[in-house]
């Protein structure tokens, strides 16, 4: 998830200037200077002191960065030379530019801006550009990885913030301070700092990106073993997430379905597959609009209605088919196959494990479609339909040689025999394979929806 920006208060810049900051944001130098150059032909000599100045400094660096050191050197002196006549606000917040511009491109030196910015802040007495100038340092660190550093910035930016009554800035560097703590396990402190970002937010405009980070609290504590908690924080971010960012709302509405799942509460889990479902399809969605039929296909099939689960597995592989979601189809084909297998359908249910794993890429895949073969294979045994159980077992077999286990490939040798007085025996093996199989493979894989 992306941080807010906290912006700083800044004056009206020439066109050219702005131009200049992207291409460097972008890592184009020689546009960059191109950029410049033009800023400074438009700018008169004897007035325009602020927005001479930034043009100098930026066009210095980028000339530096090109390695043309004296050119950058007589830039940066002659933006300092004219900056002694200009406002220490405008500075900073020309300052704040270049050193985003440098963040952009990952140059070690934009913290020597992001410093000389703040100090200039502080020399214009400007508390709400100090907390603004903090802010956004302070999230280009996050963004770094640089979490100390992070940390020091975005308290001192909500602390400068509440000293001026600013509360759009107070709260945007909370948010962003507790995206830092939650990365780093502190998710007491995070809830703490979204509490009060959430009370100082009087226009909603941190509303999605606090519902993000509330996921995020929700999958902790969810691993945690703290369902509770978990579904308090999802309620709460589908409150926040309302109509305006579908995507968020969309994550929330998959991970409480997940939570419900877990808790076998199948009204819950289908009701907000539903709305998944809805909220996909008017988007036009059809990933998720095929993700959540293929969840529902799987709640349906746990609560005992195969009908509706065949229903809406079928849909979800056709959609994830025409997608070329090879990994979604086979998961959709093995479910298919359980549900034949539950209808007693067996012939059927060994023609959707084999088609799972043609569409099958990865391991985690094979190995699922190598247990959905054995729960074949083992129902076929039972029955005593040999022409479904033999190749049920054999392409389990297949698919055990193939990724090395050689331990499940012993268990499952010599199925292929079929005798009156073996059948018993035969049975009890495949099931033995069939147990040794779900304990290295998890085929419903809900609760990763967290």
């Amino acid at each position: 998830m992306s941080l807010p920006p906290i912006a700083a208060l800044h004056p009206d810049r020439p066109d050219e200037l702005a131009a200049g900051a992207a291409a460097l944001r972008d890592g184009r130098i020689a546009d960059a200077v191109a950029a410049y150059d033009r800023a400074l032909a438009g700018l008169s000599a004897d007035g325009h002191a602020e927005q001479r100045g930034a043009a100098l400094l930026a066009r210095g660096l980028a000339h530096q960065l090109l390695g043309d050191t004296s050119r950058a050197s007589a830039d940066v002196l002659a933006a300092l030379n004219v900056w002694s006549l200009a406002r220490a606000d405008w500075a900073s917040s020309a300052m704040s530019d270049l050193a985003a511009a440098l963040s952009g491109a990952g140059n070690e030196a934009a913290d020597a801006y992001w410093q000389a910015a703040l100090r200039l802040a502080e020399r214009s007495g400007d508390v709400v550009l100090q907390a603004a100038v903090a802010g956004e340092w302070g999230r280009h660190a996050a963004r770094a990885g640089e979490a100390v550093t992070a940390v020091a910035l975005l308290e001192k930016s909500a602390e400068l913030g509440r000293r001026a009554g600013d509360d759009a800035i107070v709260a945007k560097a909370l948010v962003n301070l507790a995206r830092v703590e939650l990365d780093a396990g502190r998710g007491g402190h995070a809830m703490r700092n979204i509490g009060e970002a959430l009370a100082r937010d009087q226009r909603g405009d941190l509303r999605a990106a606090t519902a993000g980070l509330l996921i995020d609290v929700a999958a902790g504590a969810f691993n945690a073993g703290d369902t509770a908690h978990a579904e308090l924080c999802l309620e709460q971010a589908l409150s926040l997430s309302g109509g305006s960012d579908r995507q968020i709302r969309e994550r929330t509405l998959a991970a409480l379905s997940g939570l419900a799942s877990t808790r076998n509460d199948h009204a819950a889990a289908a009701r907000y597959g539903e709305a998944l479902l809805d909220s996909a399809r008017r988007g036009g969605d059809l990933t998720v609009a095929a993700e959540a039929l293929h969840d529902l296909g799987r709640i349906a099939l746990v609560a005992g209605a195969p009908e509706e689960a065949a229903r809406r597995l079928t849909e979800s592989v056709v959609i994830a088919r025409s997608l070329g979601l090879d990994s979604l189809a086979a998961s959709g084909s093995r479910a298919l196959a359980e549900v034949a297998v539950e209808r007693g359908a067996l012939l059927r249910g060994l023609g959707y494990a084999e088609q799972a794993v043609i569409l099958s890429m990865g391991q985690d895949d094979l190995e699922a479609c190598a247990a959905t073969l054995l729960l074949v294979g083992a129902e076929a045994g039972r029955a005593g339909l040999d022409d479904v159980a033999r190749p049920a077992n054999e392409g389990a077999a297949e698919i055990y040689r193939l990724l090395e286990r050689d331990d499940l490939v012993r268990v499952l040798s010599g199925e292929t025999a079929v005798t009156a007085e073996g059948a018993e025996a035969r049975t009890e093996r495949l099931e033995a394979a069939l147990e040794a199989a779900r304990s290295v493979v998890n085929p419903t894989a809900m609760n990763d929806r967290l």
